[in-house]
């Protein structure tokens, strides 16, 4: 049976990162740029794999994950590699961050199955760029002027 697409706004930005100073930016750039997403953070990424699966495919399929090229335990394409050989997460949209645009970095993220490849700051310019690489992904912005985003691929689970 066939189940028609339907498009489902996102409601969170997971970011995985090490760096406090990272999280501050991001939690920073997302008040005062009025980014209409929650963010939710983790430092390392065993606790985020942790969470993931806890979450219904609803709420995989309503978050973005950005995950650090450079975690001090792992990479993030390493991550991003494990995640995308379960099921269960082939339909969420990863991707990875870097403070560098290396084209290595760049090159060995996306053939681990990241969806995107974005500069830190995670901030507006980031996200933007992040729609940009997705297409799927489609900016949305609220009634409020927050930004926003909506996914057009997604089919609820029945």
């Amino acid at each position: 049976m066939s189940m028609a697409s339907t498009t489902s706004p996102v409601t969170t930005v997971w970011f995985v990162d090490d760096s406090a100073d990272e999280y501050f930016l991001a939690d920073f750039s997302f008040r005062k740029e009025r980014i209409g997403l929650d963010l939710e953070h983790f430092e390392a990424f065993d606790s985020f794999a942790a969470h993931l699966g806890e979450l219904s495919e609803t709420e995989l399929h309503t978050s973005i994950a950005v995950i650090d090229l450079n975690l001090t335990v792992s990479k993030g394409s390493d991550g991003i590699a494990q995640l995308r050989r379960k099921d269960r997460y082939q339909g969420m949209i990863l991707g990875v961050c870097s403070g560098s645009d290396d084209p290595a970095g760049r090159q060995s993220c996306l053939e681990a199955g990241a969806d995107f490849f974005v500069a830190k700051p995670l901030n507006r310019k980031a996200l933007l760029t992040m729609a940009d690489q997705v297409p799927s992904l489609h900016q949305n912005d609220a009634e409020d002027g927050d930004l926003g985003f909506i996914r057009d691929d997604y089919s609820p689970p029945k």
